[in-house]
């Protein structure tokens, strides 16, 4: 999910110069929806991150409780929204066929991986394609994030520190990842390190620290050295909520894993990350979805299954609990790795389970990409208010 910078831009190497339009500084902010709405939807999940992490850490509430309410109340829900604009959508099927064939191919790489344990003797590659899968739903959280960023500055205008925005979401989201990656001994195991640190990834590991915190103490000086606008624009608390969680996160949270006692893999290893980190992203997929859907199933009726699901926020909601508690938590448990559902004793229909589950997730990364272009796109346009 990208937004588009203008209709003017800035092209290096042509010699053409197009200036940004920008608000005035003493404009009010302009959100993407309304004020009640992206604070709910479009910062809240944050809160819920740490309301999560509260009702672990201070109540005691049970982890593996924790983990399947968010699985099955926010992340099945979240993958089912995309569903409700794409391939129940009659016009995406008119419009993107191409697309949403070639999106299935996503099951296809666990089953790809398999067939390269069974030529080599090696579990390497299935365990390879586990990696890849982890890692791209990590850069598909952030990737959404710096859409929502870029979003408020289109609306808001402000174009004039785009390319820092990105840079210190990027770092802000992928250092303390990297950190964690090279001080976990779960993670380092997985990554075939040994059991301690190299002088080399000490200072490694001290740099990611202090790059992350400059990345993040530059971004906060430009914007208030800026004020006016830049004070303004959701944008700027949007940032440093995002980059202060994930660092939060990474930095501090994930010492304390496993805290599931009775964890038989890196699966039930890190329950409470995949709550903290992904929780935040769910609602504002729901959210997003559901701003979109409202307006564009509300202006034409030749959509198909989309206008039926998508007619009051209450079919909404619906069509995505359906969808997980039939389709998602089915494949949770055909995976044999998460705690109190595992539907098979042996390893094979288990390492099946997770090329559906996996092929499922890559699939919703992948549509994703393609899906929230507004670049050329009017209806998508007319859809996010943006046109």
């Amino acid at each position: 999910m990208t937004a588009r910078r203008s209709r003017a831009d800035t092209r290096a190497g042509s010699g053409a110069t197009y200036h940004f339009p920008v608000m005035s500084t003493t404009a009010a902010p302009r959100w993407i929806v309304s004020p009640g709405f992206d604070l709910v939807c479009f910062f809240g999940g944050a809160a819920l991150s740490v309301l999560f992490l509260g009702l672990y850490f201070a109540l005691g509430v049970s982890i593996v409780a924790l983990w399947w309410v968010w699985l099955l109340a926010f992340d099945g829900p979240h993958i089912g929204a995309a569903f409700t604009r794409t391939y129940l959508d009659a016009q995406e099927w008119r419009q993107r066929r191409r697309l949403l064939l070639v999106s299935l191919l996503t099951f296809v790489a666990g089953p790809l991986a398999l067939l390269a344990n069974e030529l080599t003797g090696s579990q390497d590659p299935f365990l390879l394609f586990l990696g890849f899968a982890t890692f791209y739903g990590y850069y598909h959280v952030v990737r959404q994030h710096w859409g929502f960023v870029a979003l408020y500055n289109a609306v808001n205008r402000d174009y004039t520190s785009m390319r820092l925005d990105k840079a210190a979401l990027y770092i802000g989201c992928f250092a303390p990842y990297a950190y964690f990656l090279l001080t976990h001994p779960k993670a380092r195991v997985l990554l075939h390190l040994p059991p301690r640190s190299t002088a080399l990834e000490t200072a490694l590991e001290g740099l990611l620290i202090a790059v992350w915190g400059g990345a993040l103490l530059w971004f906060a000086y430009v914007q208030f050295r800026g004020g006016g606008l830049r004070l303004r624009n959701p944008k700027t608390p949007y940032m440093l909520v995002t980059v202060l969680l994930y660092g939060a996160i990474y930095f501090a949270v994930a010492r304390y894993e496993p805290v599931y006692g009775a964890s038989t893999g890196p699966d039930e290893d890190f329950l409470l990350l995949s709550i903290a980190i992904v929780i935040f992203h769910n609602v504002q997929y729901l959210g997003l979805v559901w701003f979109h859907n409202r307006n564009r199933y509300g202006e034409a009726s030749h959509h198909g299954a989309a206008n039926v699901v998508n007619r009051t926020l209450y079919a909404y909601l619906a069509a995505c609990a359906l969808f997980s508690a039939a389709v998602y938590f089915t494949f949770a448990c055909s995976t044999g790795v998460f705690p109190l559902c595992r539907w098979s004793a042996s390893a094979r229909w288990n390492q099946i389970g997770l090329c559906l589950w996996w092929g499922l997730a890559m699939n919703h990364y992948y549509l994703d990409q393609k899906i929230w272009r507004i670049r050329g796109d009017d209806a998508l346009k007319r859809a996010l208010r943006l046109a």
